[in-house]
């Protein structure tokens, strides 16, 4: 799942990661997130922390303290001093944006979830 308001960059990352064979919904309003992701139990959450009708802080402090706390969330951000804040509110990797597609896919590649075991470099 990605969870960005920059249209572009939702769209960049979706194109992406459909190139390494990953099904995605992209979501750019935090109302959507948590029946979002109740439904479809995604293997990755990428939560960016400005978001339309939200903090993305707050929605992975939600997911963490939920039956989804297993999920991995990586927080995606191009504010200056947050990378403390996001581990703190839970975040398993932060990611200081602008981040290149390789620094994201080599992150991707180190889940254990089996789902992105098959991706190729």
């Amino acid at each position: 799942m990605i969870v960005e308001d920059d249209l572009d960059l939702l769209h960049g990352l979706r194109f992406l990661l459909q190139a390494y064979h990953c099904r995605i919904c992209p979501l750019s309003d935090a109302d959507e997130i948590l029946k979002t992701v109740s439904l479809l139990q995604p293997d990755l959450i990428l939560l960016d922390i400005k978001l339309d009708h939200g903090n993305g802080l707050d929605v992975c402090r939600e997911l963490k303290t939920s039956y989804l706390k297993e999920t991995p969330v990586y927080i995606m951000s191009g504010l200056p001093d947050v990378e403390e804040k996001a581990y703190h509110a839970g975040a398993d990797y932060f990611l200081a944006k602008p981040f290149d597609s390789e620094t994201l896919l080599a992150k991707i590649k180190t889940l254990e979830n089996s789902s992105f075991e098959n991706f190729n470099s």
